[in-house]
């Protein structure tokens, strides 16, 4: 009992803090308004891609399988997909309300559930109607309060980037190996490929001023991927509805912080559609039985 309580509390802390520093990454990317996206992914994902491999490397087995990642074309899915959902949050960050945004990509876990049950052949919460009637109601109200195109685009690409994510954990549990953190280092050297490209075809410098190359890193390494790699290793401990429910801080702190140092208000329908998603997925994540510790 009391080394089950041992790890309960392991993986509540964790978690946390896996969130609370997930949620300082909006200070960032607020800070970089004036940097294209591209750019920050491109030294984002550098960052990101260091701290995954140096977690590989460092405290796992797994160091001779990094040449077997080539071959399995699930692995290499999985990392795409991650990847996309990257582009997305960070994209639809600058283009959005943060408040917005982090919302819309909190119905990753419902989204999650219906692939599994696709592909998966996983069951489903009996309560999942209900629940995806009070989502679509929340988004409805949040893409109803979308001022300018801007923030619709914004609002619609954190949409897809919660598609993103889900179908990168599905693909992930399909696998069900030990190899999450080589997800993660191939979601940010797609990222990284991804884009170099987009600049290349843009016709936009890789360079920026050293100080904006510096803060990006920070971000990379500090918030991004080590708030990431704390969340996975919570999964050891805690079950992953659990998990995804302290994740939740993240989407309820993050807007505090672009209030606080950037006087981004948080608008009434925000808050009234906030509320429906986020009791939504409460709800959902406290009755689903999907264990998500295959990830690992």
């Amino acid at each position: 009992m009391g080394r089950f309580k041992h790890s309960t509390n392991v993986g509540f802390t964790l978690a946390a803090a896996g969130a609370i520093i997930l949620s300082l990454e909006v200070i960032f990317l607020r800070s970089l308004s004036d940097i294209n996206g591209f750019q920050i992914m491109l030294y984002r994902s550098v960052s990101v891609s260091f701290v995954f491999l140096s977690f590989i490397l460092l405290f796992t087995n797994q160091k001779t399988n990094v040449n077997s990642l080539k071959f399995n074309f699930k692995e290499i899915l999985s990392g795409f997909f991650l990847s996309m959902s990257f582009f997305c949050y960070v994209f639809s960050i600058l283009n959005s309300s943060v408040a917005s945004s982090l919302l819309i990509l909190s119905i990753s876990p419902v989204v999650s559930a219906i692939l599994s049950k696709i592909f998966l052949n996983e069951n489903l919460p009996k309560s999942l109607f209900v629940i995806l009637v009070s989502l679509v109601i929340g988004l409805f109200i949040i893409f109803e309060n979308s001022v300018n195109d801007s923030q619709l685009l914004g609002n619609s690409i954190a949409f897809f980037g919660a598609f993103f994510f889900a179908a990168s954990v599905v693909t992930s549990r399909a696998i069900g190996s030990n190899s999450i953190a080589f997800g993660g280092f191939l979601a940010g050297v797609f990222a990284f490929c991804s884009a170099l490209l987009c600049l290349f075809v843009l016709d936009l410098s890789i360079f920026i001023h050293l100080k904006d190359i510096a803060l990006i890193c920070i971000m990379g390494i500090f918030t991004t991927g080590l708030g990431m790699l704390l969340l996975l290793l919570s999964t050891k401990y805690l079950e992953g509805p659990y998990v995804s429910l302290i994740a939740l801080l993240e989407v309820v702190l993050a807007p505090v912080w672009t209030l606080l140092f950037f006087s981004e208000v948080i608008a009434l329908q925000e808050v009234i559609g906030g509320i429906l998603i986020l009791t939504s997925i409460c709800i959902f994540l406290m009755n689903t039985k999907l264990n998500f510790k295959n990830l690992n």
